[in-house]
């Protein structure tokens, strides 16, 4: 037995089929709540056999899966990005006067399909292929702050559905102004740089590393990586009012571990060597400024009121060109 299963293979699931990247799964139900994105009809699950893409959501009768025509969105993921120009259409013409995606022909006469146009693609398609679903759009959202859903297509459809988490949107490049206009969205940028100055004090402190501090933000895995993608789902969530109040409380813990509950992280803190005072700072401090040089941290006013001159900086300039004369005279 297991020569003949070396020689012809591992035995596949008959209950799982490949067709152009979907992962078909057959499955049960009496609903007819589905619809064939194949043949367009009603799937009667008491009656009829079929299945679902495991990876995009996609709906076929099984007698349908031979005649699929769409690849599954998901193979596409990996290095898509997505569309930034609100609603590029070109015109029919540009399309042969053919749906985008089956080829069907299209015309806005009476004896053919009307064309319906997605506004994430700019492009039309027939009513197979577009069943006026609505997303919202992310280039709208970036340029517009608009969040008003609109018809789009079904690959569209999917595809906004699967992006909606991933943090491809570096806002600094796309609309920098956005921050100026959105102060939810300014006020949550500082907070995630604030986050990541402090993920470099629990990265050594093996308190937070085994109390798993940072898994507060497991459900937005790239606010603890960068500070400067969004996914269009951080987006919404800051228009609903969800986002800043949640890293806010985040924020706020991460906090408190540092100043309160962690002699290690507390012993990491810094004087202002400008005024000398007791006062502890450390570099999240709204109070608190913070060389670029050498990273020393100061009081904000008494940084700028010596024009931003550090004088960890000016020392370290100071011995290094001691060290340097003082080796050119041993050399001569």
């Amino acid at each position: 037995m297991k020569l003949m299963e070396l020689k012809e293979g591992p035995e596949e699931n008959p209950d799982v089929k490949t067709v152009l990247g979907h992962r078909f799964r057959r499955r049960k139900g009496k609903s007819s709540n589905h619809q064939c994105e194949t043949c367009n009809s009603v799937i009667w699950g008491m009656l009829q056999s079929w299945h679902r893409c495991a990876e995009c959501g996609f709906n076929s009768h099984s007698k349908c899966l031979n005649f699929v025509k769409r690849q599954c969105v998901s193979s596409q993921l990996s290095s898509l990005n997505y569309l930034m120009e609100i609603c590029p259409e070109t015109g029919l013409g540009p399309q042969n006067y053919r749906c985008a995606e089956c080829r069907t022909t299209l015309s806005f006469r009476g004896d053919l399909p009307e064309p319906r146009q997605c506004d994430y693609t700019g492009q039309y398609y027939c009513t197979q292929c577009h069943w006026n679903d609505t997303e919202v759009i992310p280039a709208r959202v970036v340029h517009n702050w608009d969040f008003e859903p609109r018809k789009v297509c079904r690959h569209s459809n999917q595809l906004l559905k699967l992006m909606s988490k991933r943090a491809v949107l570096r806002i600094q490049d796309l609309n920098p102004t956005l921050f100026n206009y959105v102060e939810e969205l300014s006020q949550i940028k500082k907070l995630r740089e604030e986050v990541l100055i402090m993920k470099m004090y629990f990265l050594s402190c093996r308190t937070a590393m085994e109390n798993r501090l940072l898994t507060q933000l497991q459900n937005r895995p790239h606010f603890v990586e960068n500070s400067d993608v969004y996914s269009v789902q951080d987006l919404i969530d800051t228009k609903d009012g969800v986002l800043l109040p949640s890293l806010s409380g985040v924020h706020g813990n991460f906090a408190v571990h540092i100043r309160m509950e962690c002699q290690l992280c507390q012993a990491r803190g810094f004087i202002c060597e400008l005024c000398n005072t007791d006062e502890v700072l450390y570099p999240f401090d709204i109070i608190a400024a913070v060389c670029s040089q050498c990273s020393a941290v100061f009081h904000r006013d008494c940084f700028y009121k010596k024009d931003g001159e550090c004088p960890r900086c000016l020392r370290l300039t100071k011995r290094s060109a001691e060290l340097s004369i003082s080796g050119g005279d041993s050399r001569s």
